[in-house]
């Protein structure tokens, strides 16, 4: 029973956000076989699982792209769907698998994952 109390007191003084990041964390860590997005290294296979923060449409040489950028609490991924504007189900707030080889970006050190595999994960969206 004091522990229970102890949990409630420390989530009452935590903010929404970080209260937000550790649940996603968890979430993630509980998936087997997933790279925490932090550990994901250019030019490697790699499968995280995330959810969804920013969604865009990118024009690429003539061609749209789709944009997520997917993070996990740890680090963020942007996945890159080459010649699509949207994907069914593929929105904010949605929690999902991607797999692919981590590719870098010309800006910065942000990794990506070019026309990737996924797997939308059920459950609430968050």
């Amino acid at each position: 029973m004091a522990l229970s109390v102890k949990r409630l007191l420390k989530n009452l003084r935590t903010s929404p956000s970080e209260l937000d990041v550790t649940r996603l964390r968890q979430f993630c860590a509980e998936l087997p076989g997933m790279t925490a997005i932090s550990d994901v290294r250019a030019r490697q296979e790699a499968a995280v699982v995330g959810e969804i923060s920013s969604l865009r449409i990118v024009p690429r040489a003539g061609s749209p792209s789709l944009e997520a950028t997917i993070t996990d609490g740890s680090g963020t991924i942007v996945a890159v769907w080459m010649g699509r504007r949207q994907i069914a189900g593929v929105s904010p707030g949605r929690r999902l698998v991607v797999s692919g080889r981590a590719n870098p970006g010309t800006h910065g050190n942000r990794l990506y994952f070019y026309n990737p595999r996924y797997e939308l994960l059920e459950g609430e969206r968050h």
